[in-house]
């Protein structure tokens, strides 16, 4: 089931997201973010089907699924979410021998995600403003409600683009911050995880963000968004954004198995670290037996995840 979500103005054309529409009221949103080698309705495909134990976080009394097996799907739990799968732009993708590809951003090497950091940068500008649009339009469909209806996901690169969506602060700088419910990182890693790192510890009362220095406000999550906003090119001339303390609050939840070697576990612990010394509460769940996808005990914990976010909103 599927409904039209135009691309916004100014950014690449994005083929139509596949979208899975309530079987109930629609009282929430979840935007679900694909890996470098698949589409919006492939993941969808995927992921939607995938079957869990009901989590304690998510009330019995609100399924609508008659089921044999006590197991459930994450729409079966959430009969009023609203499931969005977007799709990257066409760009040409240098691991694939520079074939065109879905990919958020340009990937050179499979083994070492730091090489060909440069040539990332286009694509996850442009990516991360198009997502941020959808967020907005989510938030607005929902009447702008101020109590974090909408959530994004994402897997492997798609996780990656997300989280790097959040670090920008565009989604605050925007103004609808108050309806982002939180962020699910599934297999995933941080970009520029080691020049981001770096930024933590030096004097930062030299990096400036929207016209304030980092250092009056919190200085290690505002010095590493000032930094990314530079590297992506999104700072705007005479921008009066000003980032409040706890525009990096929204919960996050990260997952990931010990036996990816795609994107491999340690990627992910270290993204895990760095986000601690952001002083960024993000929960980290390991699998052991998981290669690079996702598994019951996980989608579990993600359902949790989103029963907690949510509080009894179906």
């Amino acid at each position: 089931m599927s409904d039209r979500l135009s691309s916004p103005t100014g950014i690449a054309t994005h083929p139509e997201p596949y979208v899975r529409l309530p079987t109930a009221i629609h009282t929430t949103t979840l935007i679900i973010l694909h890996g470098t080698s698949q589409t919006g309705p492939q993941l969808a495909g995927l992921f939607l089907p995938s079957k869990f134990s009901l989590p304690h976080t998510v009330p019995a009394n609100v399924l609508t699924a008659q089921v044999t097996d006590n197991k459930f799907t994450l729409p079966e739990c959430f009969p009023g979410c609203k499931f969005v799968f977007p799709t990257g732009a066409p760009r040409k993708t240098t691991v694939f021998g520079g074939q065109e590809t879905h990919a958020w951003f340009d990937i050179t090497d499979f083994g070492d995600r730091t090489k060909g950091e440069t040539q990332m940068i286009d694509g996850m500008r442009e990516s991360s403003l198009y997502i941020a649009e959808l967020v907005r339009n989510e938030t607005e469909l929902l009447d702008g409600k101020g109590d974090g209806k909408v959530v994004l996901a994402g897997f492997s690169q798609g996780s990656a683009v997300g989280l790097m969506l959040l670090l920008t602060g565009e989604l605050h700088r925007s103004g609808f911050q108050p309806g982002f419910g939180g962020f699910i990182g599934l297999s995933g890693w941080l970009p520029f995880r080691r020049q981001i790192e770096d930024i933590i510890p030096v004097n930062t009362s030299r990096y400036i963000c929207g016209g304030i220095a980092a250092g009056d406000i919190d200085t290690k999550r505002v010095a590493a968004t000032a930094y990314i906003r530079r590297l992506l090119e999104l700072d705007v001339t005479n921008d009066e954004w000003r980032p409040s303390a706890h525009y990096l609050d929204a919960p996050i939840f990260l997952g990931h198995g010990e036996m990816d070697i795609k994107v491999q576990f340690q990627w992910g612990v270290e993204m895990k670290e760095v986000l601690k010394k952001l002083d960024i509460d993000a929960s980290f769940n390991s699998y052991p037996r998981l290669h690079h996808w996702i598994d019951e005990q996980e989608m579990e914990d993600v359902a949790g995840f989103l029963g907690t976010v949510w509080q009894g909103e179906t």
